[in-house]
């Protein structure tokens, strides 16, 4: 077959050319060669065309999408019904980019677009998902894939280790063996010639990891994954037996931050399994077992209670609740230097000095004339605190602190849980459509390369937003990002942005190729705003609310209309 064929004019691969086959069956079904998920990509798939960028950002950033576009999207991925105009048009960017490289995504082309329920979603502290991550893996049959970021000496990391040596001792009294595969990203002089690094047995006591001899009925491998210089692997997931696959914002370590976690099942669960695969690399000692017992569509999936994969918040969720809240309280000391002696920054100050009462809107952060005023309420008359903010605002012992109050009457309890609870337990739903964009680890500093499926998402979402944009982030610094803001507030479109005051501003500051600090970002944007006369710069189409990064539970201020 010749390159004109499976080619355009440009070079770049034509859709349905790039090969069906999933990295995950090839493992299974290859010939004796293929001994690493390396080796059946190089079968699989073409190297990537970097000269190609150029015109992937082209067709992303400029081109205007035709019907035909949304329907050939639509055809590529494996979902339940057609999805929506909107998720089609950012779909189609994703799909831009395989064209470039097939890999882009850190999962095979045909698994890329799927679908797939979301039982429960936990937005709590990181206990609450540190406990469901203990009762996933004690109850696993065969195999455990874990995958984080930051793996720290902590409590969530004795969570986890309590939980393999739990689970082994279970599979002892019934005869099995368990697979484990373990992935964090700790920079070593090792990674510098192996992105990928298989950590030796007796290293793993410097990371509180469970000895073999600890765990004698699981069979557990750790991959240590960075790419140098910049390339970090921030990917947190876990998926048991090929069943369940839960997605999480926090790494595996202790941090009072407010974190997310969401649990999925059904063809999306494959999907995840490949970008494991696909993240692993190197071979398998001894192989993964679940190669050929993929997640099944089903026509039926339990909710709620009646799920016995999501039984580990069926203890009081009073108790869950009470754990949760001490984790949000406020832990580290305000630098002096850098705050007034109500402990606000002198930019909080500003944005709540220069902010005119009858600009709020008057939803979720109000402020006012003066810092006592400053509330967090739905009303513009300022309300008493809530059981949960005179909670959130009492003095913990630890910072790391990971037990329930357990001095709280049963009355607090229940007043805690009418005012928060950290566990959504979603309706009945059939599979939706659901599209993994992924990125790889990029080692060169800067931005430039968004051509790949998490970027393209990203742009597109920016540039298809018909109505509303919303961002809630510790860190907002990428160029792209800001660029897309830009165009978005000219175009009429209402942007909102949570964002962190004083978070990991010595990392993402002027010198460290991150981008910049959060305030220096907002600055930039309320410049280049201005700069086109055109009035996006002011309410309602821009608006910032800051949050004091060392205080997790108070929100400071809406910023709307600031003389930078």
């Amino acid at each position: 077959m010749s390159t004109e064929i499976i080619e355009d004019k440009d070079g770049l691969l034509l859709l349905d050319k790039i090969s069906k086959e999933t990295i995950t069956n090839l493992l299974l079904t290859g010939p004796p060669l293929i001994k690493s998920p390396q080796d059946a990509a190089n079968i699989l798939f073409d190297p990537p065309k970097h000269h190609l960028r150029s015109r992937i950002n082209y067709e992303v950033l400029d081109r205007e999408v035709t019907d035909d576009d949304l329907d050939i999207a639509a055809d590529f991925g494996r979902f339940p019904y057609r999805p929506s105009n909107l998720f089609l048009k950012l779909f189609h960017n994703v799909l831009c980019t395989l064209r470039r490289n097939p890999l882009s995504g850190c999962v095979s082309p045909s698994l890329i677009g799927t679908s797939g329920v979301i039982p429960l979603t936990i937005i709590s502290t990181i206990p609450d998902i540190m406990q469901h991550y203990y009762h996933c893996i004690i109850h696993a049959q065969k195999e455990v894939l874990l995958a984080t970021n930051f793996w720290e000496k902590s409590e969530s990391v004795n969570i986890i280790g309590k939980a393999l040596r739990d689970l082994s001792k279970r599979a002892e009294k019934e005869d099995r063996y368990i697979i484990v595969k373990i992935m964090i990203d700790h920079p070593t002089k090792e990674n510098i010639i192996n992105f990928h690094h298989i950590l030796p047995t007796d290293k793993w006591s410097d990371y509180d990891i469970p000895s073999p001899e600890e765990i004698p009925n699981i069979s557990l491998q750790v991959n240590n994954y960075h790419r140098i210089i910049m390339g970090t692997f921030h990917a947190k997931f876990m998926i048991v037996d090929r069943r369940i696959a839960l997605l999480n914002s926090n790494n595996i370590q202790d941090r009072p931050n407010l974190e997310m976690m969401s649990h999925f099942e059904g063809d999306i669960v494959n999907s995840f399994y490949d970008t494991f695969l696909i993240s692993w690399w190197v071979p398998f000692e001894p192989n993964v077992v679940c190669l050929n017992d993929p997640a099944r569509i089903k026509i039926q999936y339990r909710f709620g209670m009646n799920n016995v994969k999501i039984l580990s918040v069926k203890q009081p969720l009073q108790q869950a609740i009470a754990r949760a809240r001490l984790r949000l309280q406020c832990h580290l000391k305000a630098d002096k230097k850098q705050t007034s002696g109500d402990g606000f920054s002198s930019v909080a100050i500003k944005a709540l000095v220069n902010h005119r009462q009858e600009h709020s809107p008057g939803v979720l952060v109000k402020a006012a004339s003066n810092l006592a005023g400053a509330v967090i309420g739905y009303e513009l008359s300022p309300r008493s605190e809530s059981p949960l903010t005179l909670h959130l605002n009492k003095s913990s012992k630890s910072a790391r602190e990971t037990k329930s109050d357990e001095n709280l009457t049963n009355e607090e309890l229940e007043n805690l849980s009418y005012d928060f609870s950290p566990f959504i337990f979603h309706q009945e739903h059939k599979p939706i459509p659901i599209a993994l964009v992924n990125r790889s680890p990029h080692g060169t500093p800067g931005h430039i390369d968004t051509a790949n499926p998490q970027d393209a998402a990203w742009i597109g979402a920016f540039r298809y937003a018909k109505k509303s944009i919303f961002i809630q982030s510790p860190t907002l610094n990428a160029s792209p990002a800001i660029d897309g803001i830009i165009d978005a507030c000219r175009r009429g479109i209402i942007v909102t942005l949570w964002l962190d005051l004083g978070f990991n501003d010595l990392t993402e500051g002027c010198g460290t190729f991150q981008g910049g600090t959060n305030e220096s970002v907002v600055k930039k944007l309320y410049k280049k705003l201005r700069e086109g006369n055109d009035g996006a710069d002011k309410y309602p189409c821009f608006l910032v609310y800051w949050k004091r990064s060392n205080s997790s539970s108070q929100f400071l201020s809406k910023e709307t209309e600031l003389s930078y």
